[in-house]
């Protein structure tokens, strides 16, 4: 268990029993901005699946960022220059 999530973020949502973050299926936390990958999502695990994780959430963060939507199929191939010219 990591004892600086329970002391600076109490209301995130962990799962006690392995102390990790839990995150739903597109690697989000319970706070509504925060993304997690990796070790403290899995606790212990290896470099392989923390690698597939962090291309998973940084996929998911792109579309976020985009449309304010991790799960937005479309949101890979937004424009985020569209209405800039």
């Amino acid at each position: 268990p990591n004892p600086l999530l329970t002391e600076d973020c109490p209301e995130l949502a962990r799962d006690e029993r392995k102390g990790t973050i839990v995150i739903n299926e597109w690697m989000q936390t319970s706070y509504e901005d925060t993304f997690a990958a990796g070790d403290i999502v899995t606790g212990g695990a290896t470099v392989i699946l923390a690698m597939g994780q962090g291309r998973k959430a940084a996929d998911a963060i792109d579309r976020y960022l985009k449309t304010g939507n991790p799960a937005d199929p479309d949101g890979g191939n937004a424009d985020v220059c569209e209405g800039l010219t």
